[in-house]
């Protein structure tokens, strides 16, 4: 029986799946419509055509989802009525949002409103009990008035509380007695306790964090389960199912359930993964990827072939401290809106038509018109180009929905759909331009990685107008998200703060806490199926000098810790200091703030082949086309070619359009394209004199 890996990755538009056999040198793909209302039913109908391909459900060995649902139901405020319980006194943590000031452009912004509170103030309760700052109890829990509230919550239809007490990530003794005492009063209410959810210092991006799980943990919950039980129906019994993490490592899908703020940026992830593999295949290490698909744009920097991660991230407005890839959204894909504003002008996004109805030309009811109709009527896409011509696209159902926007601006449809392009290009190149500039990197080291269905179709120009010199368009732009589920491994970070001195910490304690961590990354490795052995650990340490606001975070070689050892932690801290802000303090003794454990796993991964030499590029030639240049004003001829018919050291000069089952690439005038020994084509921005 052969052996099929699976990933699956839903997104606003399409939902993609990719399957690979070590048995077979062919990927196996499809893509269908999601269903924003029920997205395991697209799962589901991926996995059909997979089955219609000849693939048997008892084949699959693993499959990985990467799912938007923890995402949408936050950024559309569909999760549950959620109750928060917190120290007596500190109510107003929650209101004040840790004073952070909005970002620069809602500070110019009139109508500009705070993001709402997931569990407002009617819902919040304070709770009589008292940690001190060294984790011993100042005022015990007073259980009587605990049950009151919990009684008063329940009883106002909560689904969820969040538990969030002062310094419990130095001893969660009362949020546990909490969480059994609402198990008694409130049962099938779910909790979400600090101490598990993210036991650090600084209590807002606890408390945010923990809020947030309480909020969409029993959509998440409902809608694994739901997937789970209808994969075993349909006769896919393999126990490893997992899910991608916003830290781009998979955890099973029964620990997705009970942890869903971890699942939160799952769908860019995938891509960032993607990337990172095409960095190592490509001999580079800089590259940013430019992941455009049905909704939104992500953009993350590989620097150094290492993409950065963050604790700090903001969605929707609300604060999520859960360790994550740095990816930066942009509310721009193929089914983003354009319309005329109240100042006359043409505006793009950031609202979608999603995948229902979708754009105009998908035929399924849209009417106004989208970035996708905008890429069909200038002719960078043309009417048979998505899924291999299964897709047929309708250019006068776009050309229709440019008119009422053409006839208010005194345009052409085609000179209005140029003005749409236009301004999502520049929408995106500044996005691009901030991404690197937070890095402080300089885009003439970078190449540009686009993928998602849109991603190639605007990446030239995009690269051209950064001052990046190259483009690299992955195998399959369209599906690299479901290719990235299957090129990570399962991870976990444990992290536990615990303030102190470096030179004055008790090695002892500092062994203990390493320990605990340690063991908790054992027993998650037991619950998903492993061996101990299997399970690779990495301790670090968070540390920074006395009185500052922020920590880095250093490796710990050494475990068990000994006196002699933090000498060459603190160097190695002042080192990873001076290499990123140019300065540092040897002098100065250091304290750390959070011990933090990696776990690794290695799980079955897709493996890439290189694609036989090319030759004579005639048999790729599908055409020629007229395409309406967006800076010039002026149509230019295009060849079109077969993507699938492209080898190994092929060349092209644009103009041309390269279409495949997936995407769509747009390659301009005076730029070339060559395709590597791996099937990406490669492209330089520059223009040929």
């Amino acid at each position: 029986m052969k052996r099929w890996l699976v990933g699956i990755d839903t997104g606003g538009t399409f939902t993609d799946l990719v399957a690979f056999s070590p048995d077979e040198p062919a990927l196996r793909l499809a893509k269908v419509p999601s269903v924003p209302e029920d997205p395991s039913t697209a799962v589901m109908a991926a996995l059909e055509d997979l089955f219609s391909q000849g693939v048997e459900p008892e084949e699959i060995q693993v499959l990985v989802h990467g799912t938007t649902v923890a995402t949408n139901a936050l950024l559309e405020n569909k999760g549950v009525p959620t109750g928060l319980l917190i120290t007596k006194g500190f109510r107003a943590v929650y209101e004040a949002r840790g004073w952070t000031r909005p970002d620069p452009v809602s500070l110019i912004d009139p109508f500009y409103l705070k993001a709402p509170l997931l569990a407002p103030q009617r819902l919040t309760a304070e709770v009589d009990e008292r940690m001190d700052f060294d984790g011993t109890v100042h005022k015990p829990l007073d259980e009587s008035q605990l049950r009151e509230s919990v009684r008063h919550l329940r009883d106002q239809g909560v689904e969820a509380i969040a538990v969030c007490y002062l310094f419990s990530f130095l001893n969660p003794e009362n949020e546990l007695r909490t969480a059994e005492i609402i198990a008694e009063e409130a049962p099938g209410v779910r909790v979400s306790l600090s101490s598990a959810i993210l036991p650090l210092i600084r209590e807002y991006p606890r408390l945010s964090t923990t809020v947030v799980d309480a909020y969409i943990g029993p959509v998440v919950e409902h809608y694994l389960l739901s997937l789970a039980r209808r994969l075993k129906e349909r006769g896919v019994k393999t126990p490893q199912v997992y899910l991608m993490q916003s830290n781009g490592g998979l955890m099973r899908i029964t620990v997705g359930a009970r942890f869903p703020n971890q699942t939160l940026l799952s769908g860019p992830a995938g891509g960032v993964v993607a990337g990172l593999r095409l960095a190592e295949r490509a001999g580079t290490g800089n590259l940013v990827t430019f992941d455009v698909g049905g909704t939104s744009t992500d953009i993350c920097v590989i620097a150094g072939g290492l993409a950065q991660q963050t604790s700090e991230g903001v969605l929707g407005g609300q604060h999520v401290g859960t360790p994550m890839l740095q990816v930066r959204t942009l509310g721009a894909g193929g089914g983003t809106l354009a319309y005329v504003g109240k100042d006359g002008l043409l505006k793009v996004g950031p609202a979608s038509a999603g995948a229902v109805p979708g754009p105009a030309c998908y035929g399924r009811g849209g009417e106004r018109p989208t970035i996708t109709d905008a890429n069909l009527v200038v002719g960078i896409l043309g009417a048979g180009s998505l899924l291999d011509g299964r897709m047929q696209l309708d250019l006068g159902a776009a050309t229709r929905s440019m008119e009422e926007i053409a006839q208010s601006l005194d345009l052409t449809p085609q000179d209005t759909a140029a003005g749409i392009l236009r301004i999502v290009n520049n929408h995106m190149a500044i996005d691009l331009r901030l991404a690197l500039q937070e890095r402080g990197q300089d885009p003439r080291r970078f190449s540009l990685v686009p993928f998602g269905g849109a991603g190639p179709m605007h990446a030239c120009w995009l690269a051209r107008a950064v001052g990046i010199p190259r483009v690299i368009v992955p195998g399959h732009p369209g599906l690299n998200s479901a290719l990235g589920l299957l090129q990570t491994e399962v991870k976990h970070t444990y992290v536990r703060s615990a303030p102190g001195i470096l030179d004055e910490f008790d090695v002892g304690k500092m062994n203990s806490l390493m320990e605990e961590l340690g063991k908790q990354a054992y027993a998650d490795a037991r619950e998903e199926g492993f061996q101990s052995e299997e399970v690779e650990l990495r301790y670090q340490l968070d540390i920074r000098y006395l009185h500052q606001g922020y920590e880095l975070t250093v490796d710990c070689p050494n475990v068990p810790v000994r006196q002699e050892h933090k000498a060459g932690i603190k160097q190695d801290f002042d080192t990873l200091h001076a290499t990123l802000y140019g300065q540092s303090a040897p002098d100065e003794p250091a304290e750390i703030v959070t011990f933090r454990l990696q776990a690794s796993i290695k799980v079955p991964q897709l493996t890439e082949q290189d694609i036989d030499r090319g030759g004579d590029i005639k048999r790729a030639f599908k055409g020629e086309r007229k395409v309406f240049d967006i800076d010039t004003g002026e149509n230019v001829t295009a060849a079109v070619y077969d993507r699938s018919l492209l080898g190994a050291g092929d060349s092209i000069a644009g103009p041309c359009v390269i279409e495949q089952f997936d995407s769509t690439t747009w390659v301009l005038e005076g730029q070339k394209l060559t395709v590597d020994a791996s099937g990406a084509l490669v492209i330089d921005t520059e223009v040929i004199k």
